[in-house]
C-alpha cells in the first residue's frame, strides 16, 4: 500500500517546488530505485544547508512523504517549526547546546522517532554524516552509526544511497554567506543519482558490537560514496577523488573547527536574545495587564464612593 501523503505536505508542494526551481536546477538519476511502499531509509551525502531540500524533491518525485530528519533548533523557528512538525519532520537532538533546544529531546528520542517512523512504512532522511562533510575536497566522510542501527532494527526497511553534487557553493556552511549570484537554474545545477539498496543482510541476526554497525555503516557511505563517483567523474579522473582512507575528524582533526564555533556561538547568542526579548515582551504584557486591573480597580472604588454619597444624600432627604 502507498504511503499517505499529509495534507500540508500536498498543499506546499507545488510551491515549494516552484521555489527550489528558481533557486537551482535539479537532475535526478535513477529515482527509479526508490521503493514506492514500505519502510525507507535514505542515507545522502551532506555538503551545505540546502541537501534538505533536494531529497525533499528526491522522495516527493518518487511519491513519497518526505520525511527529513532534521536540526532539533529548526523546530523552534516561529512557521518554519510548526510546518516540519505538521509535515512530520523529525528532530534531530545534538549534544552541542546550539541545535538541543530545551524541550526534553534526547537523540535517545530522536532515533526512536525515526525507528516508529520505519515500522510504520514511511520514509525517512538521514545524512549519516550527521554534519557537512569536513572533507577539503567535498567527499564523505566518515559517518556515525545511526543509519546502521536504524537498518539493522527493521529487517524489511530498503536502504537506498543517494549522493548530490553542484549547490555546495549556494550557501557558505560554517559563515552562513549566500552567493546570491550564483542562485538560478541557469546558474546551478544540482545532479543528484540515486544508488540500488544497499544489501545489508550479512548483519542481521548477529550481536550488535560497535565494530559490526561501523562496518555496516561503512558499505552504506561506500555506496553513497560510488554514486557520488560516478557524479564527478571528471574530479576522479583529474586525481581528484575520494581519500583512500575516509575523512575522519577524530584522526585527521576539523579544518573548519574555529567557523563552527563562531557559527554555533552566533546560533547560541541569537537564541538567547530572542530568549531576552521574548522575557521583555512578556514582563511589559504583565504590566500592562496589571495597570489595567488597577485603573479598573480604581475606577470600581471612584464608583462604589460616589455610590455611597448618593445614598448618603437621599437618606438625609
Amino acid at each position: 500500500m502507498a504511503e499517505a501523503m499529509p495534507l500540508l505536505t500536498r498543499l506546499l508542494a507545488r510551491p515549494a517546488l516552484a521555489l527550489a526551481g528558481a533557486l537551482q536546477k535539479t537532475r535526478i538519476a535513477g529515482a527509479e530505485r526508490i521503493p514506492s511502499s514500505g519502510p525507507l531509509l535514505v542515507a545522502a551525502n551532506h555538503t551545505c544547508h540546502l541537501d534538505w531540500l533536494t531529497m525533499a524533491i528526491v522522495v516527493y518525485r518518487s511519491g513519497r512523504a518526505p520525511r527529513i530528519a532534521a536540526r532539533a533548533d529548526l523546530f523552534t523557528v516561529p512557521v518554519l517549526g510548526w510546518i516540519m512538525r505538521k509535515t512530520g519532520q523529525i528532530p534531530i537532538y545534538r549534544s552541542d547546546a546550539a541545535s538541543a533546544p530545551k524541550d526534553g529531546g534526547s537523540p535517545a528520542s530522536s532515533m526512536g522517532a525515526m525507528a516508529r517512523a520505519l515500522a510504520e512504512g514511511k520514509s525517512v532522511v538521514i545524512f549519516p554524516e550527521s554534519t557537512f562533510t569536513r572533507d577539503p575536497s567535498g567527499w564523505p566522510m566518515k559517518a556515525r552509526t545511526g543509519v546502521a542501527r536504524l537498518a539493522l532494527a527493521n529487517p524489511d526497511v530498503a536502504v537506498v544511497p543517494v549522493a548530490h553534487w553542484g549547490n555546495e557553493g549556494l550557501i557558505d556552511p560554517w559563515t552562513g554567506k549566500v552567493s546570491w549570484r550564483k542562485f538560478g537554474r541557469r546558474r546551478t545545477t544540482c545532479d543528484v543519482r540515486v544508488g540500488e539498496p544497499v544489501d545489508l543482510s550479512a548483519y542481521r541476526g548477529r550481536d550488535v558490537t560497535h565494530e559490526l554497525l561501523t562496518e555496516a555503516t561503512e558499505k552504506v557511505m561506500a555506496a553513497v560514496t560510488d554514486e557520488l563517483k560516478a557524479i564527478r567523474a571528471a574530479d576522479v579522473a583529474a586525481g581528484d577523488g575520494p581519500r583512500e582512507r575516509r575523512w575522519d575528524r577524530a584522526i585527521d582533526g576539523d579544518p573548519y573547527e574555529k567557523g563552527v564555533l563562531a557559527r554555533h556561538a552566533e546560533i547560541a547568542e541569537r537564541q538567547r536574545r530572542r530568549a531576552r526579548r521574548q522575557a521583555e515582551r512578556r514582563r511589559r504584557q504583565a504590566r500592562r495587564k496589571g495597570e489595567r486591573r488597577g485603573r479598573l480597580g480604581l475606577k470600581s472604588l471612584k464608583g462604589l464612593k460616589g455610590l455611597k454619597e448618593r445614598l448618603s444624600l437621599s437618606s438625609r432627604r
